[in-house]
This record gives structure tokens, C-alpha cells and sequence, in this order.
């Protein structure tokens, strides 16, 4: 297992990056859940393109991964992500929990994320979003979300939407979907297995709304401490 841990690792040191700090996720978009009080959070996501490049475009540079460390604390998580191959490379996110106990009853959290330093990486995106699961365990997640126009462009408004079911102790799946032709605005779909009792790995698949972004393939490690 360590083995294939560390081959992980090495595959997320050669992909390239977009620019992304996200809260406690589904893949692309955020979650109702919160980080435990107490607990620290270690993200390191990872996304490369799969479309075939048109002649004479670049394969791009190399880069290394985005970093993300969480903090929880009563109802309420917030963190930051590294990305190095930024010259502005700090993005911060906040999220709390306003209502909800227990996975059936309805869940609903505010937050905001991509909080950049400069005003060019700052997309400041703020959001409501909710969520309820049936007796079976598949959850359902509706929101919505309002970034900086500077930032995103015109379509700076979006809609948040996801389903994601716990099959077993290891395997996870999900989907979600961000609406809008910005560079954030995805249908994703993947899933999560859980290496350990504070680790896991998720592979995804994300189709960009806009022809302006190629798809992506993501890997995502997640430990707690």
C-alpha cells in the first residue's frame, strides 16, 4: 500500500494545475460538510487536461500541486491553498454551518472560496448551499453561488448541484455541477476509496461548460490528522 501511495504522490508532483482552494468538497464544487473540531485537513489536488492539443499548441509547463491545509471548529471549517507555480499563490475559504445535525435532516451551510490576494485572483466566490440524505445514504445538494465579475467575467453567477452516496467503508461516488461559461462553471463526476481511517484518494472526470477549457482529470489526496 505504501508503495502505491508514493507512486500517487510522484504522478501529483508532474500534473498541471488550475487555479482552485475549495472547502470540504463533492469534486469540483463544495459540500454541506464541515471539518471536525480539532482536526487539520491535508488537500493536495491535482488536474490535467485529456484533450487532444490542436497543432502547434503547447503541452504547457509542468507544475507542482496544489497544497491545501483545514481547520475545524464548531460548526465552522476555514483554510487556505498554496498553489507554487503562482506568483499571488495564497486562495483562503471559510464555511459554516447554519442549520442540520444529522445527514437526513436538511443541511444548509454559507461560505466563501477562491479568496485570492490580488485583485486578478480573487474570484470570491460566496454561496448557499443545502443538502438532505435518504434513509439509503445518497445525498442531494442544491446551491447557489455569486463570484467578482472582475475575476470571472461576465457569467459570474452560478448554480450548485450534486449527488453522492457512501456505497461501502471504502467506496464513495459522486457528481456535481457548476453552472455558468466561466472558468468555473463544470460537470464533474468521480469516486473516492479510502486508503485508511484518515486517508483517502478520489480520481474525477470534469466537462468544462465553456469550449474555452480543455476537460480535466483529477486526483485528490485527503488525510486528517
Amino acid at each position: 500500500m505504501k508503495k502505491i501511495v508514493a507512486l500517487f504522490l510522484l504522478i501529483f508532483t508532474f500534473l498541471t494545475l488550475p487555479v482552485s482552494a475549495t472547502p470540504s468538497s463533492i469534486i469540483w464544487i463544495p459540500s454541506t460538510d464541515i471539518q471536525p473540531a480539532g482536526k487539520t485537513h491535508l488537500g493536495i489536488d491535482n488536474y490535467f487536461t485529456v484533450n487532444a492539443l490542436k497543432p502547434g499548441e503547447s503541452t504547457g509547463a509542468f507544475t507542482t500541486p496544489i497544497i491545501g491545509l483545514t481547520w475545524g471548529i464548531k460548526n465552522l471549517e476555514f483554510g487556505f491553498d498554496y498553489v507554487t507555480s503562482q506568483k499571488d499563490p495564497f486562495y483562503f475559504n471559510i464555511k459554516g454551518r447554519l442549520i442540520g445535525k444529522k445527514p437526513t435532516d436538511l443541511n444548509l451551510v454559507a461560505g466563501i472560496y477562491n479568496w485570492g490576494t490580488t485583485s486578478a485572483t480573487n474570484q470570491e466566490v460566496k454561496y448557499l448551499l443545502g443538502s438532505m440524505a435518504t434513509k439509503d445514504g445518497t445525498r442531494f445538494s442544491l446551491g447557489y453561488g455569486i463570484g467578482r465579475k472582475e475575476a470571472l467575467g461576465t457569467d459570474y453567477k452560478m448554480i450548485l448541484a450534486s449527488i453522492d452516496k457512501q456505497l461501502n467503508d471504502k467506496w464513495w461516488v459522486g457528481v456535481d455541477y457548476q453552472g455558468g461559461q466561466s472558468a468555473l462553471g463544470a460537470l464533474s463526476f468521480g469516486a473516492g476509496y479510502s486508503l485508511s481511517s484518515n486517508s483517502s484518494l478520489l480520481l474525477g472526470y470534469s466537462i468544462f461548460n465553456s469550449s474555452d477549457y480543455k476537460n480535466t482529470v483529477t486526483l485528490q489526496l485527503d488525510v486528517n490528522f
